[in-house]
């Protein structure tokens, strides 16, 4: 989830005319040169996406995404997890597609619901409390509405009030979507030791302007010998767990 850059508008004899987006270095209003658009013509991911759309801000990039990551952790132990749910959209998306594939794994949804925690210097436009407008009944409610029954919800900050419910999951897939620095470290750092080789963990907020802590923070990861690392420009950062610690020459 994001909060969008400072906007500016141009008035015209006094007149509001347009909003205009202003970036810092490095950031840009850009979007995909390549045509290819796959979500566009997967009729079983816009029966999905249909039901999701109105209780996440992914847009169905991202979304698409983890939906064709999900399959690939088919033979890796452990469960699907998600930090930072907001109104369980993506979530649910996450449920679907193992179900769809075949995949009785547990789904393992953790939130404040209460908005964003642990918001910091790193993270010059959130300051706590944003994207509250969600509760644990309401999330409940729209996955019991789903074809989804194995799934746990964690009300609370994770990995500090919840993780202790969940410590001895292998967690084979993992969706991070906390905005901040601290909160997306803290959860990594928990999760990472959980993964088994060729699981995956996807960051959300990547390179979006307005979240320069999570950016950073994968910056940091990406330096990692454990991983292939995918920084990818649609929002996403992918890391998948190696089954060694590759070698620098």
């Amino acid at each position: 989830m994001v909060i969008a850059p400072a906007v500016y508008y141009i008035r015209l004899m006094g007149r509001q005319i347009s909003p205009v987006r202003v970036y810092p270095p490095g950031y840009s209003d850009s979007a995909p040169s390549a045509d290819y658009r796959p979500w566009t013509g997967d009729s079983t991911f816009l029966r999905a996406w249909t039901q999701v759309k109105e209780h996440t801000l992914l847009d169905q990039s991202r979304l698409y995404e983890l939906w064709e990551l999900i399959p690939q952790v088919a033979p890796v132990a452990g469960s699907i997890l998600e930090v930072g749910t907001w109104r369980g959209g993506s979530a649910a998306l996450l449920g679907w597609r193992a179900a769809a594939v075949g995949l009785d794994r547990e789904l393992l949804i953790a939130d404040t619901f209460t908005g964003v925690a642990k918001a910091g210097p790193r993270d010059p436009y959130y300051s706590g409390g944003e994207h509250a407008d969600t509760a644990l009944d309401t999330v409940q409610a729209f996955l019991h509405s789903l074809p989804l029954r194995n799934f746990n919800l964690l009300k609370g900050i994770f990995p500090d009030d919840t993780a202790h419910r969940v410590s001895d999951r292998a967690i084979a897939f993992c969706h991070i979507d906390v905005d901040v620095y601290d909160s997306a470290k803290g959860v990594f750092d928990w999760v990472w030791p959980r993964v088994p080789p060729g699981g995956i963990i996807v960051f959300d907020d990547y390179g979006f302007y307005g979240c320069e802590g999570v950016t950073s923070l994968v910056h940091e990861l990406r330096e990692r010998t454990d991983a292939v690392t995918v920084a990818n420009l649609n929002g996403h950062a992918v890391f998948v767990r190696t089954q060694e610690r590759r070698t620098t020459t």
